[in-house]
C-alpha cells in the first residue's frame, strides 16, 4: 500500500530568493555606506589636520596659532600629493573614516532590522563614541608627541579622561542632536525646507558644542606639556587662549562633523535608489 504524503513541504523557491535578495541589497547600501564614509573623511581630513597641529603648537608656544595654520597651509597646497601621505594625515583620515563608517553601517543596520529611532539613536551614539573616542585619542597621544616641545612621555590619565569627555560631547552633537534640533527649527517654522534645516543643525550643532568642549581640550594638552603647573595657570592659560581656540577648532569642526556630515549624508542619499528597486 502506497504511503501517505507528507503535508510538510520544503522552504519554497520564492522565499530562498526573497532572502538572496535582501542580503543582496544590504551589501549594496553598506556599499554605499563605505563610499560616503571614504570621501567626506578624504574631503575634509586635510583642514582638520593642519588645525589640531596648529592649536597643539601654539597651546605649547611652539608656533603661534596664525604663523602654524599659514605654514600649513601652504605646505598643503604646494604639496598636496606629499601631504596626504604624511602620518599626520593618515591618523586624522583614520578617524573619520572610520566615525562616519560606524555611524552609518548602524543607520543602515537599524533601518534594515526595523529599529525605532529612540534604539537608532542610542546605538549611534554608543557605537560612534566608541570609535571615534578610540581613534582620536591615540591620534591626540601621537600628534602631541610629534608636536610637543617635551621629551616623550606617556600621555596623563587625567589627558585621557579629557580627551574622552571632549569627544563625547562632539559625537552627540554631531550624530544625535542635528536631527532633534532640525525638528524643533521646521516646528518653530524658522524653515520650511527639511533639507535647509536639516543641512543648518548638521553644521550648527558641532560648531557650537566646541564652545564648551575648548576647555577640556587646551586642560588636556597643558596637563602634557607643563605637568607641573598651578591651578591657577592652568586657568590663565585657558582664558588666554579660550577664544582663538574656540574659533579654530569651530572652524575644524565646521568641516569634519558639518560640512563632512552633509556631504556623508548626500553621498548616503542614494541608498534610495537601491531601495526603490529591492
Amino acid at each position: 500500500m502506497a504511503m501517505p504524503q507528507s503535508k510538510l513541504s520544503p522552504p519554497s523557491l520564492e522565499s530562498a530568493a526573497t532572502t538572496e535578495n535582501s542580503l543582496t541589497t544590504l551589501v549594496k547600501l553598506f556599499s554605499v555606506d563605505m563610499v560616503a564614509a571614504g570621501s567626506s573623511s578624504f574631503a575634509v581630513s586635510p583642514f582638520i589636520a593642519i588645525v589640531d597641529r596648529s592649536i597643539i603648537e601654539n597651546t605649547n608656544g611652539k608656533t603661534p596659532l596664525v604663523q602654524g595654520l599659514k605654514q600649513g597651509f601652504a605646505t598643503f597646497f604646494s604639496q598636496p600629493l606629499h601631504f596626504i601621505t604624511t602620518r599626520q594625515f593618515r591618523l586624522v583620515y583614520a578617524i573619520y573614516f572610520s566615525t562616519y563608517l560606524t555611524a552609518n553601517v548602524i543607520d543602515t543596520s537599524c533601518e534594515h532590522l526595523s529599529r525605532d529611532k529612540t534604539q537608532t539613536s542610542a546605538a549611534k551614539f554608543v557605537g560612534t563614541t566608541a570609535v571615534n573616542m578610540s581613534a582620536c585619542i591615540y591620534k591626540d597621544r601621537a600628534f602631541t608627541r610629534m608636536f610637543g616641545t617635551v621629551a616623550t612621555k606617556p600621555l596623563p590619565a587625567l589627558s585621557y579622561l579629557l580627551f574622552a569627555a571632549r569627544d563625547s560631547l562632539t559625537i552627540a552633537a554631531s550624530f544625535n542632536a542635528p536631527p532633534i534640533v532640525s525638528q524643533w527649527i521646521q516646528t518653530e517654522g524658522i524653515l520650511n525646507s527639511t533639507k535647509a534645516s536639516d543641512t543648518l543643525s548638521q553644521i550648527a550643532c558641532p560648531a557650537l558644542m566646541q564652545v564648551l568642549s575648548t576647555p577640556l581640550h587646551l586642560l588636556g594638552l597643558d596637563l602634557y606639556n607643563n605637568s607641573s603647573s598651578t591651578t591657577g595657570q592652568r586657568f590663565s592659560l585657558i582664558r588666554r587662549e579660550y577664544v582663538k581656540s574656540v574659533l579654530a577648532r569651530v572652524g575644524r569642526i565646521a568641516p569634519a562633523f558639518g560640512i563632512g556630515g552633509v556631504g556623508n549624508n548626500y553621498v548616503r542619499s542614494y541608498r534610495q535608489q537601491i531601495l526603490a528597486n529591492q
